[in-house]
């Protein structure tokens, strides 16, 4: 069997790789698909097929799918309205025209109607099942990598970690998501599957602020803002408006307890369980320190 990864040169692709690789995975029936093949050329020396591939191109995809048997969807990272579902359903109708037979999508928990990045998960999905092609959905949780991308730094500096509500989420580590897909992938009798990769227990902002706290020995406590401050906050920052609309969406629907979900799905694929926040950042806690 031939697996296929789209997005392989990514963060959670070469996790994924790797991982694959850990489990027995042969090279030789890997195919990396990316739009940077450069960046995947210590696995092509390896024995993985590096293929490039790229969304927006695609008239290509259906040769750089050729041959695969399973074919794993990595969404796209373009965060424009309106964007990501074309692009994931030119990759599904090109899947089908390279002969795919099981189609595999990285979805989201909170897949719904009505904030475009999660309504691009919900359409995605809908084109997967419409596709005739065996599929599996593999719904996860936030990364807690994601807390790197400004929140934890701030919450260090003003002993302040900010949320737009105080329902708890179940995030967990990109590491454990590579694994839960790894296991899935060499598995068997997952067609047909809805698996939600979550962590193993909803932290809400005060008790993710505690933990904060006692791996960095610093006092820091949930702050609880409106949309408009939080919205503020990251303008501020000079982050482009459509991508201040995205985190804005990921924040609210966190607040309405739509991250709140705990399965043990990534035990059950992984053999093994996911992370605690605590062990996560403690591990990392010098690297923040530098």
């Amino acid at each position: 069997m031939t697996i296929g990864i789209t997005g392989a040169g990514g963060q959670l692709g070469g996790s994924l790789l790797n991982e694959l690789l850990a489990r027995g995975a042969k090279p030789g029936e890997i195919v990396a698909v990316t739009r940077t093949p450069e960046k995947l050329a210590a696995f092509a020396a390896k024995g993985m097929a590096v293929r490039s591939g790229d969304f927006d191109a695609p008239a290509g995809l259906a040769a750089a799918f050729k041959g695969i048997d399973t074919l794993l969807i990595i969404p796209t990272s373009d965060l424009r309205p309106g964007i990501r579902t074309p692009q994931h359903k030119a990759a599904i109708k090109a899947a089908k025209e390279a002969g795919v037979k099981h189609l595999v999508y990285v979805s989201t928990v909170a897949a719904r109607p009505g904030q475009d990045l999660m309504q691009s998960h919900l359409e995605t999905e809908q084109a997967v099942f419409a596709s005739g092609m065996k599929w599996t959905i593999a719904r996860m949780g936030m990364y807690f990598e994601n807390l790197f991308m400004g929140a934890l730094q701030h919450a260090l500096a003003t002993g302040h970690f900010g949320a737009t509500g105080p329902a708890p989420v179940a995030n967990l580590a990109r590491d454990d998501v590579a694994a839960a897909l790894a296991g899935l992938l060499l598995g068997s009798g997952h067609e047909g599957s809805v698996y939600h990769l979550t962590g193993g227990a909803s932290l809400t902002p005060a008790e993710t602020a505690a933990t904060v706290g006692q791996v960095f020995g610093k006092p820091v406590e949930a702050a609880i803002i409106t949309d408009e401050q939080y919205a503020g906050g990251l303008k501020a920052a000079g982050l482009p408006d459509f991508v201040v609309e995205a985190i804005l969406g990921i924040a609210q629907t966190a607040a309405k307890g739509m991250l709140d979900v705990v399965t043990g799905d990534v035990e059950r694929l992984a053999g093994r369980k996911p992370v605690t926040l605590a062990a996560f950042l403690s591990a990392r806690k010098q690297a923040v320190a530098a």
